[in-house]
């Protein structure tokens, strides 16, 4: 397969927007399938699981393949719930392009914007599909202009429907300046074209002169050429257009409706000739394993040594297996290769195209190729293979912390080891899930991002591992930090030999702004570490930060550096349960009685007809929440505010009864705030 002809593609968008229909769509089109699925009829390839076909939500990204055209893309759809964002993360990271599905009807949502932040983070290219066009109050220029309001970018309209709602009939192409309109009957396989309709054919002239304009404005190479003959020929469009995208710089716009079967082959089209391929995305830059200065650029060639990154973890009924984005080189079966963060090898024994749960073994995959590998048993989500003779570590994934709890305990205490077992896979599938034991209970508590997240694992349990479980009630995951800045240190002694081995730790912690704690070895005594001591210390090291700080709770919001080791005798290093042991000691007293109780911050987004927005901003002001910005947009109201996730149990029952039905609301992780001295004392009484 040529590199070129290859595309990454993911569908993404918020939830009940069509990704899954328009995906099942391009399925058909393709020949992938001979039957499309439908999501109200719980038929979808994409949504395999029994969670996803029940609920018609999509849960984990889906990955398959996709001939059209001399060119193949490969495409993941992916869940458009808040609860499941982590799914859309690890996509965008190992994606060279995106397809945003846009609802013609709600336009621009809220998780289509968290979405998007993604996307820019990540520096992937993206084109948007106007959907739902033919249902009633879809209009494309009110979802034209909630894109242009609510996201920061420039769009070239490469397409107008004809008609909305039940009077929909078709599109008009800009570049071939015709409308296309499709046989229902024939599933949308056939493609009528035909003259634009004389009504119609000022708006598309202009609307083509504007298009032609704005891809001069952006390619100086055109601008004299459109300047001349105020027009573009199709080939200069084309081409100027698939420029600008993958700069970046504009995002083209198109139509339709897939439940319909209008707009889906032209969608195809569009993610070929705009989206990039493999090697039109810059190197990807990683460092030498234990090395955090030295950088390493690899670039997306077949003759390189092989690099990749594992963006997924998945279990089913055929076993555990590991997503790669190959970024680098040729894999083989029979290949051995390196984990870049344990330094362990493995070796390649099948290597396997994905079409959502199925399986096809291949003899090899090269640059560009998205596969998956059996077997990868120490591997998790975010770790670099590479071949032996390259030393490189991709960054890893960033995953946001979880933010809701619930205890969890088996129905039959004969299952507790069948449960953690159940727990340990669910949790190397899904980074955003944790398990920990209550230190004064010894219960199992599982922590996520949602109610829906937690419920959807408790289901996964019952039902794809057999454990029958009971569950506490959702509970806020709070977490410790430390005032300001303190050291400690701490003496452990074990028997050794005919004496004993002491060994002293010296730590020093301070607060910090970001999330997620860190743990780092000083320069000066890190060369007297062996170097896989030193490696064990920063994996093992994690678990200090997850057991928790004075109440219980883990810690955030500060960093810890390891200043100095001492131990005795200096003949044999000590084993890393020591250093932990007198670490955990050390933190211990620089924590006691200095400790802050953080609790999660949530951005909330609501949209809400106007006649509700009383009753809802009443609603939320009684919840704690702070409103910062409402827009109000064609009789709708759209309220952004902040509140403590402990204010939003239960928020969406109470908004569909305030509003009838007729609200929507997302929320998103903001980090944590620090908890009132009021609330400290009811959380630690029990209150909470």
């Amino acid at each position: 397969m040529v590199k070129e002809a290859l595309r990454n593609v993911g569908i993404v968008a918020h939830i009940d927007a069509g990704k899954t229909t328009v995906t099942e769509r391009i399925l058909f089109y393709t020949g992938v399938e001979r039957r499309m699925g439908e999501v109200h009829t719980g038929n979808t390839v994409m949504d395999w699981m029994e969670e996803e076909r029940e609920r018609g939500i999509t849960i984990t990204a889906a990955a398959t393949r996709c001939p059209w055209k001399s060119h193949l893309i490969q495409l993941i759809d992916t869940p458009g719930h808040v609860d499941f964002t982590a799914e859309v993360s690890r996509s965008l990271r190992v994606l060279d392009g995106a397809v945003v599905v846009i609802c013609a009807v709600a336009g621009i949502q809220a998780q289509t914007e968290t979405v998007l932040r993604q996307a820019r983070e990540n520096q992937v290219p993206w084109l948007a599909f106007i959907n739902k066009l033919d249902r009633q109050g879809g209009d494309f220029n009110v979802a034209l202009d909630s894109i242009k309001k609510r996201i920061a970018t420039q769009l070239a309209v490469t397409q107008l429907p004809i008609g909305a709602g039940s009077e929909f009939a078709g599109i008009i192409d800009l570049v071939a300046m015709k409308v296309l309109s499709w046989d229902e009957e024939s599933k949308g396989s056939k493609i009528k074209s035909s003259a634009i309709p004389d009504d119609y054919l000022a708006s598309a002239q202009a609307a083509r002169a504007d298009l032609c304009a704005l891809i001069a404005e952006h390619n100086e190479g055109l601008l004299e050429a459109f300047i001349e003959h105020d027009d573009l020929e199709n080939k200069e469009l084309l081409k100027g257009l698939r420029n600008s995208t993958l700069a970046g710089e504009l995002v083209p716009v198109l139509c339709g409706s897939a439940l319909r079967f209008y707009g889906v082959q032209p969608l195809l089209d569009a993610i070929v000739d705009f989206l990039p391929a493999p090697e039109d995305c810059s190197p990807v830059v990683g460092h030498v394993p234990g090395k955090p200065n030295e950088v390493v650029e690899v670039n997306a060639l077949p003759d390189q040594l092989f690099s990749a990154l594992v963006f997924k973890l998945a279990h089913d009924q055929h076993g555990g297996l590991g997503y790669l984005r190959i970024y680098s080189g040729q894999l083989n079966e029979g290949d051995s290769l390196i984990n870049s963060r344990t330094g362990k090898k493995l070796r390649v024994h099948q290597i396997l195209h994905m079409h959502a749960d199925h399986r096809e073994q291949v003899k090899s995959a090269t640059v560009g190729e998205i596969v998956a590998l059996q077997g990868l048993k120490d591997t998790v989500t975010g770790d670099t293979l590479h071949a032996q003779g390259l030393d490189v570590a991709f960054e890893p994934i960033e995953f946001d912390e979880p933010v809701i709890r619930q205890t969890i305990e088996p129905n039959n205490l004969a299952d507790r080891d069948k449960l953690d077992h159940a727990m340990d896979m669910l949790v190397r599938e899904d980074p955003t899930l944790r398990v920990l034991v209550d230190q004064e209970t010894g219960q199992s508590v599982i922590a996520g991002m949602g109610e829906l997240h937690l419920e959807v694992a408790r289901h996964r349990l019952e039902r794809d591992f057999r454990v029958e479980v009971r569950a506490g009630r959702p509970l806020v995951a709070y977490r410790e930090t430390v005032r300001g800045a303190a050291s400690a240190s701490a003496k452990l002694e074990r028997p050794f030999g005919d004496g004993r081995q002491v060994v002293s730790v010296e730590l020093a912690v301070q607060a910090s702004s970001k999330a997620k704690p860190s743990i780092s070895i000083e320069q000066d005594f890190a060369a007297e570490l062996g170097g896989q001591l030193r490696q064990a210390i920063s994996h093992e090291a994690q678990s200090l930060l997850l057991g928790g700080g004075e109440f219980g709770y883990p810690l955030a919001q500060l960093s810890i550096s390891l200043k100095s080791v001492e131990y005795s005798p200096m003949t044999d290093e000590p084993s890393v349960e020591m250093l932990l042991g007198a670490a955990s000691k050390a933190l211990d007293f620089v924590l006691r009685d200095n400790t802050q109780l953080l609790e999660p911050l949530m951005g909330l987004k609501v949209e809400v007809p106007e006649e509700y927005s009383a009753g809802v901003l009443g609603d939320l002001s009684a919840r704690g929440a702070i409103v910062e910005n409402i827009e109000v947009v064609d009789g709708k109201r759209f309220v952004e505010a902040s509140s403590p996730l402990d204010g939003l149990f239960s928020y969406s029952t109470k908004l569909r009864s305030m509003t009838k039905g007729h609200g929507v609301f997302s929320l998103t992780p903001r980090g944590y705030i620090e908890v009132s001295a009021q609330r400290f004392d009811e959380i630690i009484d029990g209150g909470a």
